[in-house]
């Protein structure tokens, strides 16, 4: 067998095996360039070094005292019991995730700047009927030099960008923390978000909607508050 069609072979292989253990989500790649050479869909990584976002011990220990501090008493008195402090994620299913979310931003031409972790507080969680703290994430893009949460999953469907806080809205939710000015014209004192939930059916008259429409966000996680 010639060397090319050796070459031809080897590579065939190779992306089949990147396909298979791989898929549609981040693989550990050892060499870039090979990045080129594999299937459409999946994505590569490479051991860098230390990235500038890892932290030293005394950073987290200053964190972890403020946190102490800061908000364990006033939130045990506002809730009457321990809050979470603790989200867990399963690390295959994250990566999975990411890889979804980037299939998905990349067929909509949107690039993927950040990803936004939003607290948020998960009702009865396993059934203990308490309220604790809970967490969604969402890939954000850059609009005017702020990172602003979109809907990869929308964005395919709908053709264009679609904003996290376009869907919330339609959806029932007015999210007001995209912009300082929008906090401070939008906030409430009763906390109440809630806006009315209108689709427009195709003759362009209001309805209300009561069809699970899917998003890009990402939880799914479990919670370990002190018990």
């Amino acid at each position: 067998m010639k060397k090319t069609n050796l070459l031809q072979l080897f590579t065939i292989i190779l992306s089949v095996t990147l396909l298979v253990s791989c898929g549609n989500k981040k693989c550990k790649c050892e060499d870039e360039d090979w990045q080129s050479q594999i299937p459409e869909g999946t994505y590569c990584y490479s051991d860098v070094g230390r990235t500038d976002e890892m932290l030293n011990y005394s950073e987290i220990v200053n964190m972890l005292k403020n946190y102490d501090t800061t908000r364990i008493a006033p939130l045990k008195k506002a809730l009457g019991y321990e809050d979470t402090r603790i989200n867990n994620y399963n690390f295959e299913q994250f990566k999975k995730y990411l890889g979804r979310i980037e299939s998905l931003s990349e067929k909509a031409k949107i690039p993927i700047t950040g990803i936004s972790f939003i607290s948020a507080a998960k009702d009865n969680y396993s059934g203990t009927g308490k309220s604790y703290q809970d967490l969604i994430y969402i890939p954000t893009t850059t609009i005017d030099g702020k990172q602003i949460p979109f809907d990869p999953v929308q964005s395919v469907q709908q053709g264009k960008l679609v904003t996290f806080k376009e869907m919330l809205a339609k959806n029932g939710y007015k999210w007001i923390y995209n912009t300082k000015e929008d906090f401070e014209n939008n906030k409430r004192n009763d906390y109440n978000y809630t806006v009315k939930r209108v689709i427009k059916n195709e003759a362009g008259f209001g309805i209300y909607s009561v069809q699970e429409e899917l998003s890009g966000a990402g939880n799914r996680g479990s919670l370990a508050p002190p018990f």
